[in-house]
């Protein structure tokens, strides 16, 4: 299923606008406005690296033949503004239900083939949190284009600012978003 013109112009200027309201990354609020106005359902769970390492927490939503849209794809700093996924890709397979003890591919059937980390999302990000693996980007070969876009934000949007000054407390190293 493909966007319009005018849809992806709504989804932009909405994103725009809860940005500036104070949200981060705003996947929960654009994904509820998408399924207001459009009528394609939201899904929260989590968007992970094609070996099953979670990046975030997420929301996107289901469109009618099966594709996932992502309205707030451009947070991720992978070059995609909106993403429209067609069922069965390799980034279609990256949003995924969030893994807890109890629920994960080894111990549910219909999970056992999509890929695991081997531990619960909280345990992972909890323990890269404390050796302080989770940096901005952290997620990417080359994180210039993305540290490019948070710094653009930071100028823009209240909470990408406060974002910045959260990895400073923490102990990052923040040159590249200054």
């Amino acid at each position: 299923m493909i966007m319009t013109d005018l849809q992806r112009e709504e989804v932009c200027a909405y994103r725009h606008q809860k940005r500036l309201a104070g949200c981060w990354g705003a996947c929960f609020e654009v994904a509820c406005f998408i399924e207001h106005r459009y009528g394609w359902r939201r899904v929260d769970g989590v968007y992970a690296l094609p070996d099953g390492r979670p990046v975030f927490l997420h929301s996107w939503n289901s469109m009618p033949d099966g594709c996932l849209l992502d309205g707030t794809a451009d947070q991720f700093g992978e070059g995609l503004d909106i993403a429209v996924h067609p069922e069965g890709t390799p980034d279609f397979s990256r949003y995924r239900e969030n893994y807890t003890a109890a629920h994960n591919p080894n111990e549910i059937a219909w999970l056992a083939a999509r890929a695991y980390a081997g531990m619960s999302d909280q345990t992972f990000w909890d323990e890269q949190e404390a050796r302080k693996m989770l940096f901005p980007g952290w997620w990417l070969a080359d994180a210039t284009s993305y540290l490019a876009w948070f710094r653009r934000g930071a100028a823009i949007y209240p909470m990408f600012a406060k974002m910045r000054d959260r990895y400073r407390t923490r102990g990052y190293d923040i040159a590249g978003l200054e």
